[in-house]
């Protein structure tokens, strides 16, 4: 399966060399800085000059880029608005000054993963039209790591959750149609949330796919909308990959390791920040990256899904054992010296610079992360809806001591999220929150609201004293629509057992957490598409799935049939008797899970505990991978 899901970079190949051949003349790249990282998984430099691009260069938005008469210029850039515009502005100059041949297109722009019908518009109300050529390109899944796969469109979330734009979905969808192409269409599709169900209306709408000529790699499909499980990206996660991503960079796949700047220190209000060097860095320290792969990094792919505490504990060892290995040396003889150096020395130093990459990262990790255990007791004491006052109030302290503005904000998503928060409650901390950081970012809370991370920001009514008591409320006992979901799906291990009996009396010793895919949030949580899979894995006919997923709004099946609920689907095969076609139990145990909105290191590394325990094989995709703060992060870009 691994081989054929690493297949996905032949087809971007093909496609990029299909429009490559069909431009004439010397060609030279002309590549977004964004797209540089991503397309490095898809060719080489050596593969672009094979397919005739003589040279390739970084897109300045501020300064255009010469071209001599016998020369074409492509740029490949993403679809989005601002850049499109932007590059159109810096060709208004420049094309119009051109010969007035149109056979012969000088300008070419790759749109990547689509170009939208109004950028053709665009192009003609320019006055580029004729002189400018528009294509589009999509590398469909990128092959990050062994179960992992991303499309890498990091405004896929802030499309659909913040804009309500769903132009690009047909894209996400094409790539999933390709995914049904090569492994084959699953028995069974079950979807969780709006933009979900549309994913599956638009694949049906793209027609049916040819016969296949091989068995399907996969049981079933899993899809679901990021707003339906916000929980799995808001905790603080405790295992090794989770935390990389709360404090490092990450680039399709692959995080930057910088001593002096990372992803705490810079949302950290200025006069936290800490003292910052006077003079220039030294140049040990230069950043260095680790690539998240388990392959190219053993390391990495030894400790990527255990907890933090534990890996960091296994990397000093590590690193004393090649200490004392290196030493070996100093006793052997000559010619054992020759041949020790000859065979084994360049892989023991090559893996003692990963090792110390990695103690050096963990490191870095324990000095950002100081309110970890603090935070995490908070974190769960909202799950769980304790003292809400006394959580408003720790919020509101840890957002003065230690001023993260992702972060704080994210606290505050988290409890609305998950008890709910009064439009009173909300003003008061978006007061201070402004008072801090800056009233610009008042506009952040009603982005935040439009995901439905948070309630609407209303403006503040003087009610007379006269009024007050009479306009007291009653004290009401709501659940919101998390608590019942996580009630009925058994995801908070507090509220009685989860998933193998881990309950809350056995979540704090060390076997009880690795006994539940809770243990990725430290034992208080399991990721949503986890207990999805594992229900989907473990269930044994139609009737058994019905009476765990009745009570759960939104969720369908899609088979041949069409959409349908889990309770409509057993009372159909009860009544038309027909229990031998019923696709349960999944006679493929492997499962496809995709999440619309990006994904975390957290349900990647508690789906592979699931597959692990039911003896099954998960791949995880999504649009992108992040960490909490990424999530909160772009209500402040847009």
């Amino acid at each position: 399966m691994d081989k054929k899901l690493q297949g996905f970079q032949l087809v971007a190949q093909e496609k990029l060399c299909s429009i490559l051949g069909s431009i004439p003349g010397k060609k030279e790249l002309i590549l977004e800085p964004a797209l540089i990282k991503p397309l490095e998984h898809v060719f080489t430099a050596s593969w672009l000059k094979l397919k005739g691009i003589q040279r390739i260069y970084k897109h300045d938005a501020a300064q255009s880029l010469p071209r001599s008469s016998d020369q074409v210029h492509i740029y490949m850039i993403r679809s989005v608005l601002g850049t499109f515009q932007t590059l159109l502005k810096q060709l208004e100059s420049v094309a119009l000054e051109e010969m007035a041949d149109l056979s012969l297109k000088m300008y070419h722009i790759i749109c990547v993963p689509c170009c939208y019908s109004y950028f053709q518009t665009l192009l003609e109300q320019s006055g580029l039209w004729g002189l400018v050529q528009l294509h589009h390109f999509n590398w469909d899944f990128i092959y990050l790591d062994q179960g992992v796969l991303s499309l890498e469109l990091p405004n896929l979330f802030e499309c659909l959750y913040l804009q309500g734009n769903t132009s690009p979905l047909p894209s996400v969808a094409q790539s999933l149609r390709l995914l049904q192409m090569i492994c084959g269409q699953p028995a069974l599709i079950m979807t969780f949330g709006h933009h979900s169900a549309q994913l599956i209306q638009i694949l049906r709408a793209l027609g049916k796919l040819p016969e296949a000529t091989n068995p399907p790699e996969y049981g079933g499909w899993l899809i679901i909308d990021r707003d339906k499980d916000y929980p799995a990206t808001l905790l603080t996660p405790a295992i090794y990959a989770g935390l990389l991503l709360e404090v490092f960079d990450q680039r399709s796949g692959e995080i930057v390791v910088d001593n002096l700047k990372n992803k705490i220190s810079s949302q950290r209000v200025e006069l936290l920040q800490g003292k910052k060097p006077k003079v220039g860095p030294n140049p040990s320290s230069k950043p260095c990256s680790i690539r998240l792969n388990s392959t190219a990094d053993e390391i990495y792919g030894d400790n990527r899904y255990k907890r933090f505490a534990q890996v960091s504990s296994l990397i000093h060892a590590q690193v004393k054992a090649l200490g004392l290995e290196l030493q070996k040396l100093n006793d052997m003889q000559l010619e054992e010296m020759h041949d020790y150096v000859a065979r084994k020395l360049p892989k023991l130093t090559e893996l003692k610079t990963k090792v110390l990459r990695h103690l050096n990262a963990s490191e870095i990790v324990i000095q950002m992360m100081v309110n970890f255990r603090r935070l995490q007791t908070l974190e769960e004491d909202i799950l769980n809806n304790v003292s809400r006052k006394r959580l408003l109030a720790e919020i509101d302290e840890l957002m003065t001591t230690d001023g993260q503005r992702f972060n704080t904000l994210r606290l505050m998503c988290l409890l609305h999220h998950c008890a709910g928060v009064t439009p009173e409650e909300l003003q008061i901390f978006a007061r201070n929150f402004c008072n801090l950081f800056g009233h610009q970012n008042l506009i952040v809370f009603q982005q935040l609201s439009q995901a439905a991370l948070l309630p609407p920001l209303v403006a503040e009514k003087k009610v007379p004293a006269t009024k007050l008591l009479s306009q007291l409320p009653l004290p009401k006992f709501q659940q919101t629509e998390f608590q019942a979901n996580a009630n009925r799906l058994k995801l908070l291990t507090s509220c009685g057992d989860g998933q193998d009996g881990a309950n809350s009396s056995t979540k704090n010793q060390a076997g009880g957490m690795q006994s539940c895919p809770s243990y990725v949030f430290n034992g208080t949580y399991i990721p949503l598409v986890a207990q999805l899979c594992s229900i989907l894995l473990k269930t044994n006919n139609a009737e058994e799935l019905s009476s765990k997923l009745t009570m759960i709004e939104g969720l369908h099946l899609h088979m041949d049939g069409g959409k349908i609920t889990p309770k409509a689907y057993a009372n159909q095969v009860k009544v038309n008797g027909t229990a031998d076609q019923d696709v349960f139990p999944l006679r493929l145990r492997n499962l496809f899970v995709f999440v619309v909105g990006g994904a975390s290191y957290a349900e990647i590394a508690a789906c592979d505990f699931v597959a692990k325990l039911t003896g099954a094989q998960i791949t995880v995709a999504s649009d992108s991978l992040m960490a909490g703060s990424d999530l909160i992060a772009t209500a402040f870009t847009h």
